[in-house]
């Protein structure tokens, strides 16, 4: 995570090594740094390390560390760059989900208890603080247009006017809630650590606790393409699936052990990736691998685009789309 440092402290010092040459010798020839500055200004790097996408009518956002933002508004063919500010000229905000709302507007959750929104097209970002003081680690826009987040200590906010008020609406039980979905404008679910699984079927004004997932699994991948069937993922390429709205939860055999990060579904196919350049399709009851040859860092983002496309990035500035074909090779 620090190679970006590398990047600008090594064009800093070349500068100030051309100063100094310059005043021993007065007739030096200046040094080219437009390697250099070619290779800051590239919308992606190996040195990004990418962990949600989104996308609206307009652009597909891609978030990642150091304020990163991917932006593309021809389904992925091309990015461009944009940075949120941090704090102070040293410190970066830390992007860990991205939304997108019915009115398109796309919603980012930063770490250090924030919201940052824009247009539909990725553009024009602003930040609203969130009023808490637990980790925050998950985020989405249901189909009202409130906004949901999700975290420690079963942290449960919602918001109905983009982030300028916020309702806690927290279980209060030590525990990590590290994703939450609704489904439909009645039905959301939301998992975390010991296997706590919560619902609601009234648009989230409550939540009820439900049956825990077996062995006090740890989510860090959940999703449901229905009050009742859904997937949930994690350590030790762990799956479990249920088609009862979790009252019962079935491990499914998927033959790696890398951590799975992200499910989702794409014309009517499931996927999951994970650790290790993982990418997993369901077949039946069994998740088998997907060989796209992306290497061995992880994999994060993963977006259904349109003609079954799914777009897919991770660690070492990977940010890549998998076309149908990629997918059933």
């Amino acid at each position: 995570m620090f190679a970006g440092l590398k990047v600008e402290n090594r064009k800093t010092s070349l500068i100030a090594l051309i100063g100094l040459l310059a005043l021993v010798s007065g007739c030096e020839a200046k040094l080219d740094l437009s390697g250099v500055e070619a290779s800051t200004a590239q919308s992606q790097t190996r040195y990004d390390h990418y962990q949600a996408a989104a996308r609206s009518s307009e652009a597909v956002v891609v978030i990642g560390n150091r304020g990163v933002i991917l932006i593309s508004n021809d389904t992925g063919e091309n990015w461009r760059r944009h940075a949120l500010p941090g704090s102070s000229p040293v410190s970066f905000p830390t992007l860990v989900d991205v939304d997108v709302c019915p009115d398109n507007r796309f919603v980012v959750l930063d770490a250090d208890r924030k919201l940052w929104i824009s247009d539909a097209n990725g553009e024009n970002w602003i930040s609203k603080p969130i009023p808490t003081e637990e980790e925050v680690l998950d985020l989405t826009c249901d189909q009202s247009g409130a906004l949901w987040v999700a975290g420690s200590f079963t942290l449960i906010m919602d918001s109905h006017d983009l982030g300028d008020t916020w309702t806690d609406k927290s279980i209060a039980e030590d525990a990590m809630f590290s994703r939450i979905q609704f489904v439909d404008q009645h039905n959301g679910i939301v998992t975390g650590e010991f296997g706590t699984v919560y619902i609601t079927n009234d648009g989230g004004k409550s939540w009820e606790a439900n049956n825990s997932i077996p062995n006090e699994f740890y989510p860090m991948a959940s999703h449901f393409i229905s009050p009742d069937v859904g997937w949930v993922g994690g350590l030790q390429g762990i799956i479990f699936h249920t088609e009862d709205g979790g009252k019962n939860w079935r491990r499914q055999q998927t033959g790696t052990v890398a951590p799975i990060y992200n499910i989702c579904v794409v014309n009517g196919e499931a996927y999951a990736v994970g650790e290790q350049g993982t990418i997993l399709t369901l077949s039946g009851d069994v998740w088998k691998p997907v060989d796209a040859k992306l290497g061995f860092g992880y994999l994060r983002a993963l977006l259904p685009m349109k003609d079954g496309n799914l777009l897919i990035a991770g660690g070492g500035g990977l940010v890549k789309l998998l076309t149908a074909q990629d997918l059933e090779d």
